[in-house]
């Protein structure tokens, strides 16, 4: 048995030297990686912002453990965030600058390759104008630095074409909270996932996607999970009532629900006077999104939508979140208003555990868009 185990897994376990902890290979914690100093930090993986403690021994990044004093994850972190120190030593990671010369990569030092760069920008820039030169950034820097980036693209370049790939995943929600609120910034909290008792999840998988904030999710044991997603995600078998709706059909069901609360007299007709705009051409709208209507159209049975519409309207604190299935659609925006709109016609926000509340995909998503 045990050579057919070793010729499985590539070693025999009996073997001497796989029993002592001083082994940096396998077994227990290896002496060579225990650090010698921890040192803060944040994950960089998605956007919860997860705290974390980098084990450093020597000048080496030897273990990752979560941060217990972080507000986010309180000390948990996901298989990825306990894996990232590893990136550090991938052996495919560039180190260093490579300057493609005849079909081959060459080495150069740093000094060359800004040299180089400022040169080429220089020659684009004075052939073309300023506005040929563009820079595509990311949502995993800190702020500070797409800071300093934006003022490399205005000043030292002198372009106006700077932008973030968060522009092509959270462009909806900006767009969608400045029109229903003036402002892009979430009224929602994490927090929020552990106060709700009511819980609409809409295009969003955290299961897999965001794992510490499904976590959140998992401790409020007296929440009803609602999640709408024409897939049969992991975090759709989680939920207690899965819609799976026809694909772009987001806006039929929202704008449904808010039909049967008018119809039921489940909405709060004084913070509508004092806080909103436009309720009655909202009210005429969403009449003729009936349940009937509403069902032929997302193929989801009329009981359902009826059910659901009743669950968040005598909700004490329904929490609406969403994520990349709505805001990566071409109805994006326009679902993010609809959402806002449940919130808004029933007066929740501002209450703990109710709130419209976009998940972001990266760390520093708004951070692009507030500080580039």
């Amino acid at each position: 048995m045990i050579p057919d185990w070793k010729r499985l897994v590539g070693l025999d376990t009996r073997a001497s030297k796989y029993r002592y902890e001083s082994d940096p290979v396998f077994g227990h914690t290896s002496s060579a990686k225990v650090p010698d100093r921890w040192v803060k930090t944040t994950c960089g993986y998605c956007s919860v912002g997860c705290g974390m403690l980098v084990g450093v021994r020597g000048n080496e990044a030897v273990a990752v453990r979560g941060d217990e004093s972080h507000p986010v994850n309180r000390g948990k972190l996901c298989p990825k965030g306990l894996c990232e120190h590893h990136i550090l030593a991938a052996p495919d990671r560039a180190l260093y600058p490579l300057w493609k010369r005849n079909g081959t990569f060459e080495r150069v030092s740093w000094d060359s390759a800004i040299a180089l760069m400022v040169t080429r920008f220089r020659e684009v820039r004075e052939k073309y104008g300023p506005n040929s030169l563009g820079i595509l950034s990311t949502g995993q820097l800190v702020t500070e630095e797409f800071y300093a980036l934006g003022k490399l693209a205005q000043i030292g370049l002198g372009t106006k074409n700077y932008d973030g790939n968060t522009t092509l995943c959270m462009a909806s929600a900006v767009a969608g909270y400045k029109r229903s609120f003036g402002s892009d910034g979430p009224p929602g909290a994490y927090d929020d996932f552990a106060e709700s008792d009511v819980i609409f999840l809409i295009g969003a998988n955290i299961a897999d996607n965001h794992p510490i904030l499904c976590q959140r999710l998992d401790e409020n044991r007296s929440k009803t999970l609602i999640v709408v997603d024409p897939r049969v995600t992991k975090t759709a078998m989680m939920a207690d009532i899965h819609l799976p709706i026809k694909p772009r059909s987001d806006i039929a069901l929202i704008n449904g629900i808010a039909h049967v609360l008018i119809e039921e007299g489940l909405i709060d007709l004084n913070y509508i006077e004092h806080h909103t705009e436009g309720y009655e051409a909202f009210r005429d709208l969403v009449a003729a999104y009936t349940p009937e209507r509403v069902g032929e159209i997302t193929g989801l049975p009329v009981e359902a939508i009826r059910r659901v519409a009743l669950l968040y309207g005598r909700a004490r604190a329904p929490f609406l979140a969403w994520t990349m299935g709505v805001n990566h659609s071409t109805q994006g925006a326009e679902t993010v208003n609809a959402i806002c709109n449940l919130a808004l016609i029933t007066g929740n926000l501002g209450k703990s555990g109710a709130s419209p509340f976009s998940i972001t995909g990266q760390c520093n998503a708004m951070g692009t868009r507030e500080a580039g």
